[in-house]
Parts: C-alpha cells; sequence; structure tokens
C-alpha cells in the first residue's frame, strides 16, 4: 500500500539530508584529509572533482533507469552503493583509493538517491499549481544536512579522526536512510513504467534544440562552478582570519539560508512564474558572492553574507528541476534531469579546483569570487530576458 503523498515527501526529503552529507559536508573534511596525507589544497580537493563528474554521470545513467524502471529500485540501490563508498573512504591510504571510494562511488550514488530522482519522485505526486513547492521543500532537505549533521561530524573529526566521521556515514546511511527509503520511494503508479515502451537515448534530442532548453543548460553550468563555496567555505572562513568553529557555524547558516530560501522561491514560482524567480535566486547570488570577495569586519556580518551568497543556491536548483520536470513531460524527465546534472557537474568539478588553483597562487579566494559574481549576475540577465517561464511541455517528438 503506498503511503500518502505528504508522507512520501517527508520520507524523501529525510532521505535526501542524510544523502547530501555526502557534498554538504566535504569542507569539514577538507582541511582534515590535507593534513593527514601531507597534500596541497588542491590535491586534496581531488576526491571531490570526482565526486561531482560521478554525481553527473550517475544523474544520467540512473535518471534513465528511473525514467524505465520507476524510482525505487534506483534510490533503494544509490543507498547501498553511497554507504559503500562512505565506508571505502574510511578505509583509503592514498589519493587513488579516495577518489574511488568517495569520489567515483559516492558520487554515482548520489545521481541515483539524491535530489535528481529524488525530486523527479516527487515531481510525479503533484500538479503544476503545488508542484514548485513540494519539490522545494524536497530541496530544502540538502542544505539542511549540514545544519543537522556538521556538527556531528565536525565533533567526531575534533574528537577522533575524519575516517571515524566517514565510516559514522555510512552507519547513519545503511541505519535510517535505507529503511525511510523503502516506505517512502513510491511512484504514483509503479506498474506504468514497467508497462510503457522506453523511451531511447535519442528521444532528448529534439529537446535539446529548444533556446529555452539550452538556455537553461548555461545557466546550470555557472549554478555548479558557483557550488565551489560549499565546498570552500571553512577555507573561506580561515582567509578571511576566522578560525575552524567559524566556518562550522558558517556551514549550518548556510544550511538554514538554502532551506528557507528554498522553500520561498518554490513557492513564488508557482505564483509568480518559473523564470523570474530563478532569474532573481542567481541576481541574490551574484551580489552576495561579491559582497563574500571583500574583508569581513566581524564574523556576523560573515554570516549575512554567506546567507546572500550561498542562501539562493537550492532555491536556484529547485525551480530549474520543476522547469525541466515541466518541459519534457514526465516520460523523459529523468533522462533530461540527468543530462542537466552533467553539465552542472561539470561546473561544480571545476569550481573547486579553479578556486583551488586560485588559493593556492595568490592565497585568496576574492579574484576567483569576483570573477564568479559576474558569472552569476550575467545568468541573472540571460534568464530574466531570454527563457520563456510556460507551464506546457514542449512538444514531444513523433516517435519512429
Amino acid at each position: 500500500m503506498r503511503p500518502p503523498r505528504i508522507v512520501i515527501v517527508v520520507l524523501s526529503a529525510a532521505v535526501v539530508v542524510i544523502t547530501s552529507i555526502s557534498m554538504n559536508a566535504f569542507s569539514l573534511f577538507l582541511t582534515p584529509i590535507e593534513a593527514s596525507f601531507g597534500w596541497s589544497r588542491t590535491t586534496a580537493t581531488v576526491p571531490y572533482v570526482f565526486a561531482m563528474l560521478g554525481w553527473g554521470i550517475g544523474g544520467v545513467l540512473f535518471g534513465k533507469k528511473a525514467d524505465d524502471l520507476g524510482t525505487r529500485p534506483v534510490i533503494l540501490g544509490g543507498i547501498l552503493l553511497m554507504a559503500a563508498g562512505f565506508f571505502g573512504m574510511g578505509l583509503s591510504q592514498n589519493l587513488w583509493q579516495l577518489s574511488l571510494t568517495f569520489g567515483i562511488m559516492t558520487g554515482m550514488a548520489k545521481g541515483a538517491c539524491g535530489l535528481v530522482i529524488i525530486s523527479l519522485l516527487v515531481a510525479k505526486h503533484y500538479d503544476a499549481n503545488s508542484r514548485g513547492l513540494a519539490v522545494s521543500i524536497v530541496q530544502t532537505a540538502s542544505p539542511l544536512s549540514p545544519f543537522f549533521l556538521a556538527p556531528l561530524l565536525y565533533f567526531l573529526i575534533g574528537s577522533y579522526d575524519w575516517r571515524v566521521a566517514a565510516m559514522a556515514c555510512g552507519v547513519l546511511l545503511l541505519a535510517v536512510a535505507f529503511p525511510f527509503g523503502w516506505i517512502g520511494a513510491r511512484d504514483p503508479d509503479p506498474s506504468s513504467a514497467r508497462r510503457r515502451e522506453p523511451a531511447s537515448w535519442g528521444s532528448c534530442l529534439p529537446y535539446l534544440r529548444d533556446r529555452s532548453m539550452l538556455l537553461l543548460f548555461a545557466a546550470r553550468f555557472s549554478c555548479g562552478v558557483a557550488l565551489f563555496q560549499s565546498v570552500h567555505l571553512v577555507g573561506i572562513a580561515l582567509s578571511k582570519d576566522f578560525d575552524h568553529a567559524i566556518g562550522a557555524i558558517a556551514v549550518s547558516v548556510f544550511g538554514i539560508a538554502a532551506a528557507v530560501s528554498a522553500v520561498t522561491f518554490g513557492w513564488l514560482s508557482d505564483r509568480y512564474g518559473r523564470a523570474p524567480m530563478l532569474a532573481l535566486t542567481y541576481l541574490f547570488r551574484g551580489l552576495g558572492t561579491l559582497a563574500m570577495s571583500f574583508d569581513m569586519p566581524n564574523p556576523m556580518v560573515f554570516f549575512i553574507v554567506v546567507a546572500l551568497a550561498m542562501g539562493p543556491t537550492f532555491g536556484t536548483i529547485a525551480i530549474q528541476n520543476v522547469m525541466f520536470f515541466e518541459m519534457v513531460g514526465p516520460r523523459l524527465a529523468g533522462l533530461m534531469l540527468g543530462l542537466s546534472f552533467i553539465v552542472h557537474q561539470v561546473g561544480s568539478a571545476s569550481g573547486p579546483i579553479l578556486a583551488s588553483v586560485a588559493f593556492d597562487m595568490t592565497g585568496s579566494y576574492d579574484g576567483f569570487m569576483q570573477i564568479m559574481s559576474l558569472i552569476l549576475l550575467s545568468s541573472a540577465v540571460m534568464i530574466y530576458i531570454a527563457i520563456r517561464s510556460d507551464d506546457a511541455p514542449l512538444p514531444e517528438p513523433a516517435r519512429p
């Protein structure tokens, strides 16, 4: 028996809280891993780069599987793969092992049990008038992950080491996320995916010629690059002459601000259109990133700037996920969301490594953040002017 859709939303959000720990809390792992192996900041960021690329590849592969088979087996399999990745991370002794376990295994698992597939699951349960809010509620789970779990990881890393914290993540996935997913990962009609003829990989090509779709892909790339802030947030705090504790608090501030903004922008997008609200999220992020490049007089100002620069991130992602679903319809939504996340994750892989190179060369993140602010502001203008914001799917290509 399928549970009520509100229960599906709540349990799905709980799963995302736990599975998002792999990416949102990496800034807490970064400096301990760097110190443990004696690596540079750039080298220590390499496993995260592999994770971002694995997330993109996993999003496409598992998105297609979700279109063909339904979301349930994909989500449950992803949780198991992510748990194995964290256990392997805790045992890793060199760069290639860490890149395989945390990078490829955990990254690809994120494409199966993270926001891509779970947003697709929730979108299927709601109509256009309430879909933005429903998806954004699940979206709040990702930034709330560091709010709930960063203090635990900070304690485990400080009291023991980063390996114990990684093992704890694996236990949490098996003991909590998997049972929640078992109950809540339910499609509206699970048999429909098995009855219909699977769409071919080439079915997405006509959609990729649409101007609005191409511009949305371009904007998604800039969103991914800007996520370097979440990876380097503790490092950014240190570069502003604050300590690790302030950096850890900033991670939680990011989580709270992102959760609030996701719900707010999701609700606004249901009422005032997807594209205008999406453009507004990029505007706030661009202005906030510019402000973050300047010196901070005290921690409170730093927290406010973090909320402005990073808070709207998950409002951006929530609206984009809904727009992709509505532009292509449910038959190809998993594949198109996956393709969009390849673009996003190329940006997410590029941003942290470019920021690391900039830091290693200059000792500061400020110049890179100023460039990033221009990219985000340009995305805001492009979206507002050029992307249409209707909820009707694009015409489905004729089947051969």
